[in-house]
């Protein structure tokens, strides 16, 4: 299976994410990666120990340029709005000697936490950092008295439908056609045409 760079928002990307293949190593376009059932033989990369932290100062631009990369953008629609993601508080996945391996936006509305942007570099696909942000976003959520976390996705996003499955999210409601004009024909992930908002959600 090719993993994702971007697990959540934006629904919309103005330039094709760049994917690795799991098989080869290649780099592969958002409309022409592809998915493909395999059993648990397949490539693991071997993940050295993970820093997840609050995105500082000094990391700002680098972050931005992770998700610059990833979006096409650093403003992303979700939850009816339209975030800059350089105002919103982020964490950080650092590896060996303080590299940057990938971030998460997010924001905290009332009881409820909402992941606006994960995106991890491509080096380090299948090595479990996206599962590091997440857990810990969700750890520093439950410190603020959130009972809920929440993502919004689309349709075609399939490699964000298994990640956040996996980690005991649920689709909470789908916005049938609600995506139609904004993609105005875009391709999504493996050609799949864009047309409706996932939510996803899971209790703290």
């Amino acid at each position: 299976m090719v993993n994702c760079r971007v697990m959540s928002s934006p629904l919309l990307t103005a330039k094709p994410s760049v994917l690795r293949c799991s098989r080869c190593g290649r780099f592969v376009d958002w409309a022409d990666a592809r998915l493909q059932l395999v059993c648990g033989c397949r490539a693991h990369v071997e993940l050295p120990p993970v820093t997840v932290r609050p995105c500082e100062d000094a990391d700002r631009q680098a972050v931005l340029d992770l998700f610059e990369r990833d979006f096409g953008s650093t403003r992303v629609g979700a939850f009816e709005t339209e975030h800059a993601l350089a105002d919103v508080p982020a964490l950080v996945a650092t590896v060996k000697d303080g590299l940057l391996a990938g971030a998460l936006a997010y924001r905290i509305d009332g009881e409820t936490l909402q992941m606006l942007a994960l995106a991890t570099d491509p080096m380090w696909q299948r090595s479990g950092v996206g599962g590091h942000l997440v857990a810990r976003a969700e750890v520093l959520a439950g410190e603020a008295g959130c009972r809920r976390a929440v993502l919004a996705t689309s349709n075609d996003n399939l490699p964000a439908l298994y990640f956040y499955q996996r980690q005991h999210y649920r689709v909470a409601s789908v916005a049938i056609g609600s995506l139609v004009a904004r993609a105005a024909g875009r391709p999504g992930f493996a050609g799949i045409h864009v047309r409706d908002e996932i939510r996803l959600e899971k209790d703290l």
